[in-house]
């Protein structure tokens, strides 16, 4: 007998339907699985026997085939366990098949354990998305991963303890209370982070300003001048995610089965990340620390001290927001719009030009700097000097301010919203270059000062049309509809990059 069972399979932060076909025939007892299954699919076998034995179920004593389709896509992890024991006991006619049964509406996906137990799995939350858009009516999962995957809508979530309580269930022996459906709620930053950050007023605009539209930064200075900590403020700046935005940071989360955040993410990846780490792969393909970070920040500490390799893979996502990880036999798209955020010192001791306590030579200097030349500097919009505050500038945290600016940084995000809207970009950072004559437009004495700039700071093209976004970010925050001289000149200020280009 022939039976087919919906189950789902994880490509980076999506998920693909996969169809566990299962049939008996007479012949030797054999049990096996094909269709690309990775060795913990393989694995499953015994696995399997095992739970339905445990669970008071019989074995088949006949030669048994499980094809997971499509053939061409390689399957991975233990979410196969329960679909493809629920097909080898469909097969045996124990389970109904016909279109009013419930298995024949319904996706499964589930770990077994030796004595038959549902164990909970990653992705839940993708597998019940995929099985809402594949227009089933119900997904079983183990009952762990029930609360995750009833965040979306228009699917029952059936919480399965059990093999033996999902073949009744299938069985329509026994009834299983649907998980209840729940929205996603953010939290409210924690203003603290913004509140330390002390005397370091150009460090706190310059954040207000990247919070606003999207923009990099790379702050540089001596140690222990609050670089960390503005990485934090200029998280807790970021406006509140959307309900969407929630959703498609919830789905990268669970494809790894991490806590789902219930603000913007903040990842800070160690300088010893190789950059398969960093971007994603591996097989099946999941994401890396860069789309970990989508819709929130990445910080990277100490800049210069991570590999070469890692920082060139960053310019792509930096430019497009996305990244295409391509294997022999897998290829997926993973999103990548962040904000990096990156910190280090301008020469190897860190107190460079304070000839006083630096002694690093010329050469020193350069050989540290190397790895952050034109290329990657061109694709950061903001950078900031850090220098040890004076004494009397460390004032007493001021919550009002931090208010203020968040308040200041979601009003211009609104403006942007309204101003993109229909088009597929939210943030100034992402204005395409094609379309920054129509948004960031400059009369004739703001296009002389540009004309001047450019060629005084030995601006590249890149570069410049960092600045006009900038620019554009400012007039978002004061209200203006236009880009004046005033936000020219800010957005200059707050681009220091040329100079570090030029230490050593």
């Amino acid at each position: 007998m022939f039976c087919s069972v919906h189950t789902c399979s994880l490509i980076g932060a999506s998920g693909c339907p996969i169809r566990t076909e299962t049939t008996l025939y007479n012949g030797l007892p054999y049990f096996g699985i094909v269709g690309l299954p990775d060795s913990v699919v393989k694995e499953s076998k015994e696995r399997i026997r095992a739970a339905i034995a445990s669970s008071g179920l019989a074995w088949p004593s006949r030669r048994i085939t499980v094809n997971l389709a499509p053939a061409h896509i390689r399957k991975g992890g233990s979410g196969f366990d329960f679909p493809i024991a629920i097909s080898i006991l469909c097969s045996q006619g124990m389970i109904p098949t016909d279109d009013q049964s419930p298995l024949a509406h319904s996706m499964l996906v589930g770990e077994l354990s030796l004595n038959g137990e549902l164990r909970p799995v990653h992705g839940t939350l993708i597998m019940a998305a995929c099985a809402r858009d594949q227009h089933l009516e119900r997904i079983l999962v183990p009952a762990e991963n029930a609360y995750e995957a009833s965040f979306i809508p228009d699917i029952q979530v059936i919480p399965v303890h059990t093999l033996g309580e999902a073949v009744r269930y299938l069985q329509r022996l026994d009834d299983i209370v649907p998980t209840p459906f729940h929205t996603f709620s953010s939290e409210s930053p924690d203003l603290a982070s913004i509140a330390v950050l002390r005397g370091q007023p150009m460090a706190l605009r310059a954040l207000t300003v990247a919070a606003a539209g999207g923009h990099s930064v790379l702050l540089w200075g001596p140690p222990g001048t609050g670089k960390t900590m503005a990485a934090k403020a200029l998280h807790a700046l970021l406006p509140s995610p959307s309900e969407s935005e929630l959703m498609e940071t919830a789905f990268i989360y669970s494809s790894l089965g991490l806590p789902i955040p219930a603000h913007r993410p903040f990842r800070a990846p160690h300088h010893t990340i190789s950059s398969y780490a960093l971007i994603g792969g591996g097989y099946p393909i999941h994401p890396g620390e860069i789309t970990l970070s989508h819709q929130g920040v990445l910080f990277m500490d100490e800049l210069p001290e991570f590999s070469r390799a890692t920082l060139e893979a960053l310019r792509q996502p930096m430019e497009e927001h996305r990244i295409r990880v391509d294997r022999v036999q897998q290829s997926a798209d993973l999103p990548a719009d962040f904000i990096l955020i990156g910190s280090m010192n301008p020469c190897p001791c860190g107190f460079y030009p304070d000839r006083s306590r630096c002694r690093c030579s010329p050469g020193q200097i350069r050989r540290y700097l190397q790895p952050l030349r034109s290329p990657l500097f061109d694709r950061i919009d903001l950078g900031i000097h850090m220098d040890t505050p004076e004494y009397d500038a460390l004032t007493p945290a001021d919550y009002g301010q931090a208010n203020e600016l968040r308040r200041m940084v979601e009003a211009a995000v609104i403006r942007q919203k309204e101003r993109y809207n229909g088009l597929p970009i939210e943030k100034n950072a992402r204005i395409p270059v094609e379309q920054l004559s129509t948004y960031c437009h400059l009369d004739v004495s703001c296009d002389a000062f540009m004309k001047k700039a450019y060629n005084a700071y030995h601006l590249s093209i890149r570069g410049y049309h960092r600045v006009l976004k900038t620019a554009r970010t400012i007039a978002d925050l004061d209200g203006s509809e236009s880009i004046e001289l005033p936000h020219l000149q800010e957005a200059l200020q707050l681009r220091s990059l040329e100079i570090l280009e030029n230490i050593g």
